[in-house]
């Protein structure tokens, strides 16, 4: 992890409302496929622990913009993904 300082200033864009994405995977590969909306990130987390029973699970916060949808991740990786696109230490869990 890199922790620096910044300037806000360079700031151009804010979102109050983000909306989420999760998506849970079976043991088998089967995902599911969840989009919430109207909840702080707190909220969300309990959420996916009181729905997740055991599966794998990935977070995003989405943005959209004309004709785009954008995922952040958040928590987790795609497990659709080829691994050797996954983050070194999803690498060494998964």
């Amino acid at each position: 992890m890199r922790a620096e300082l910044i300037d806000p200033r360079d700031q151009t864009l804010e979102i109050d409302a983000p909306s989420y994405r999760v998506y849970f995977w079976t043991e088998n590969g089967a995902k599911e496929e969840w989009e919430l909306s109207g909840a702080d990130l707190y909220e969300v987390l309990e959420w996916i622990r009181s729905t997740a029973s055991g599966r794998s699970y990935s977070l995003w916060a989405t943005t959209r913009s004309p004709g785009n949808v954008c995922l952040v991740r958040l928590q987790g990786i795609d497990l659709d993904a080829d691994a050797e696109s996954w983050p070194v230490w999803a690498r060494m869990t998964y």
